[in-house]
């Protein structure tokens, strides 16, 4: 995708689908070649006699039958001795030899897993630029990038704009941005910068931008020759976006994804089949359920704001929280509660 920003600059994104549909209807009162072994005489060669040998007597060899379980444990033991000859890892892709390589175990890092990806996810990034600058690019990319942030891409995972500088002197420039709302692990950020990188070399360090070309080809397949047990470097990346909350239709089960709660179903009906929307329950990325965390305090106002706005006609809501609140403290240390 071409995005200018004047004619000097260019940019190319990563398109990605999302999961659910976002339509909704608004209600209103309106082969290689093998060497064989050939027996041949040349003329001149003296004839060989072949003279017989008496067989020798042989004994019968008796085997005894092995267990089943300690020939699956040799055979395990073998596959795992020749995979760590020829460097292979679990998903049976050959590993990298480049010592301090830690793209593969992005994964499983806690440093940047779960929650304390989004506190690291800047200092992943430059790491990410530097291996990738050390091993694919020889070192010839300038010694930092800008790597941003966007939350407004949601259909797409990265964008490389670059340009060119006029004064005071020629001089080129790429920038780099990355969907906040799509890449929020660690395998998408490495997959998602890896793409974009591509881009920004074949400008900086060729004067070429010709979106996904041969230029772009090259580094694409240059990363995945040196860095063998990632993912292959493609065109576009289908990634699964993680919506926070999540809209489904009563009739046809469609969903519509959201980050809030904006989304009014009074007002709003599914756009295929006009059917109501419900609001389903929050899920972790796994699908498993999150259940609320409820203070004590805020169930004892629920429980009791009623009781006591009915008893005294007037009385404001600042008033019944403070009642409550001393109830609450009484009741507390009692034991009450």
């Amino acid at each position: 995708m071409h995005k200018s920003a004047g004619p000097q600059r260019n940019s190319f994104e990563i398109n990605d689908e999302e999961t659910s549909n976002e339509s909704i209807f608004v209600l209103s009162s309106d082969s290689e070649s093998s060497l064989e072994a050939i027996n041949m005489r040349m003329p001149g060669d003296e004839p060989i006699m072949t003279v017989e040998k008496p067989r020798e007597k042989t004994t019968k060899r008796v085997f005894m039958k092995s267990d089943v379980s300690g020939r699956k444990k040799c055979r395990r033991l073998k596959r795992k001795l020749s995979d760590q000859k020829a460097g292979t890892c679990d998903t049976g892709k050959s590993k990298c030899n480049i010592p301090g390589c830690f793209l593969l175990e992005l994964e499983t890092s806690k440093r940047y897993t779960g929650k304390n990806f989004k506190h690291n996810r800047d200092e992943l990034a430059q790491k990410i630029y530097k291996l990738i600058n050390r091993t694919v690019f020889d070192q010839k990319m300038p010694e930092k990038i800008e790597i941003g942030w966007n939350k407004k891409m949601l259909k797409t995972a990265g964008l490389c704009s670059s340009g060119e500088l006029q004064s005071p002197e020629k001089q080129r420039f790429a920038k780099i941005e990355i969907s906040l709302k799509v890449c929020d692990s660690a395998d998408r950020l490495r997959d998602t910068l890896i793409h974009e990188l591509c881009h920004a070399a074949s400008w900086l360090l060729d004067g070429v931008r010709d979106s996904h070309g041969d230029m772009w080809q090259n580094y694409a397949r240059k990363c995945n020759m040196i860095h063998p047990e990632l993912p292959k470097v493609t065109r576009c990346h289908n990634y699964q976006i993680n919506y926070k909350i999540l809209y489904e239709c009563t009739k046809c089960k469609n969903r519509v994804g959201r980050y809030t709660r904006s989304l009014n179903t009074n007002l709003f009906t599914c756009a295929k089949c006009r059917g109501k929307l419900v609001l389903l329950p929050l899920t972790q990325k796994d699908g498993t359920p999150i259940r609320p965390h409820v203070r004590p305090f805020a169930k004892y106002v629920k429980e009791n704001y009623g009781i006591i706005s009915k008893s005294k006609e007037g009385i404001t809501h600042g008033e019944i929280m403070k009642r409550l609140s001393k109830d609450y403290v009484a009741k507390k240390q009692k034991g009450n509660i």
